[in-house]
């Protein structure tokens, strides 16, 4: 097969990716890491300063110029590499079914719907056994060697046709439920958790965390 272009959501599995190449297990270190969280704020005037301003109304990022140069730095690395993709390349996407990551997925193959017909896909799942789990958990290179011999191709297009929806939407959350992308408005995101606190016998924070995340 010829090499993989390899595509993550998070820092640690990027950095398990790379190790993975320096000691020979995978054959490309063109690996692009999104640094950024496609399930908050919305893509009306996309660029990446926009971006790093909404995530820092959300507290994804901290700002600062420091962070803000590396983000910069990072999310021009990652779409330059997406840009550069032709059609006859092969693109394996390492994700898990945590929102941020399914979204971030979505939006890739809506990035890529007009150069690529089919994607391979690393379901983190297949070894994490819980939806709730994130890539980031993947342990190198048991996991990573167990989910390269069961990737699966899957075509770019229903996923690209959500992926369009989320960008094109101006509601600023995106969650999955049921296996379906739910977008909903702040208000109606904060009502929504309200009613997940309003539901606990014991405001526990953890547990709530947890039933938020579960109802999602």
């Amino acid at each position: 097969m010829d090499k993989m272009i390899e595509v993550c959501f998070d820092s640690t599995t990027e950095a398990n990716l790379r190790y993975l190449y320096a000691t020979g297990f995978i054959d490309s270190d063109t690996i692009l890491c999104c640094p950024d969280d496609y399930s908050l704020g919305n893509f009306k005037d996309f660029s990446i300063n926009e971006r790093y301003e909404q995530l820092c109304k959300y507290g994804v990022v901290d700002y600062g110029k420091r962070n803000k140069e590396y983000f910069y730095n990072k999310y021009s690395l990652f779409l330059n590499g997406l840009y550069k993709i032709k059609q006859g390349d092969k693109i394996r996407v390492w994700m898990s079914h945590v929102p941020m990551e399914m979204v971030d997925f979505f939006v890739v193959c809506y990035f890529l719907r007009d150069v690529l017909n089919r994607i391979y896909v690393c379901d983190a799942n297949i070894v994490l056994q819980d939806i709730s789990k994130h890539s980031a958990l993947l342990n190198c290179p048991s996991d990573f060697m167990q989910l390269m011999n069961k990737m699966r191709s899957v075509s770019i297009l229903r996923y690209s046709e959500i992926g369009e929806k989320i960008f094109l939407t101006n509601k600023p959350i995106k969650l999955i439920k049921n296996g379906e992308v739910i977008m909903m408005n702040e208000e109606d995101f904060d009502n929504f958790i309200y009613n997940v606190i309003n539901s606990q016998k014991e405001n526990n924070t953890e547990r709530i965390v947890e039933e938020v995340l579960k109802k999602a």
